[in-house]
Formats: C-alpha cells, sequence, structure tokens
C-alpha cells in the first residue's frame, strides 16, 4: 500500500507540472527507464536523485513525495 501511495503521489507531481516521464527524467538526470523504475515504486530514489529533485523543486518537499 505503501508503495503504490508514493508512486501515485510523485505521478500526481510530476502531471500538476506538466511535465512528461521523459522530461521529468531529464530534469534529475536519471535515464528513462530509472524515473519510471521510481515513479512505479519499484526502486527509491537515490541520494543523488533527490538532491537534484530538491534543486530543481525547492518549493516541495521531498518528504511529502518520497516518504511513506
Amino acid at each position: 500500500m505503501t508503495v503504490i501511495m508514493k508512486r501515485e503521489r510523485l505521478k500526481d507531481f510530476r502531471k500538476k507540472q506538466k511535465l512528461t516521464q521523459i522530461e521529468m527524467s531529464n530534469i534529475l538526470e536519471i535515464s528513462l527507464i530509472q524515473y519510471q523504475y521510481i515513479e512505479l515504486g519499484y526502486r527509491n530514489p537515490s541520494f543523488e536523485v533527490l538532491e537534484r529533485f530538491k534543486k530543481k523543486f525547492p518549493k516541495t518537499s521531498i518528504d511529502e513525495i518520497f516518504l511513506p
């Protein structure tokens, strides 16, 4: 259940920003497949990815999106 909630929060955030998965992966400087795995909840983002996310979206709480 937690994985589904995390997945939906990241997906909802991306859609609110009007970004595609490819655009989001480019912003975070990761491969498309890596981003897709994170969004689907198959993988957790690395510390570096979280840092990039925070730099690109400073007004967004990474806790709200990535923590259960």
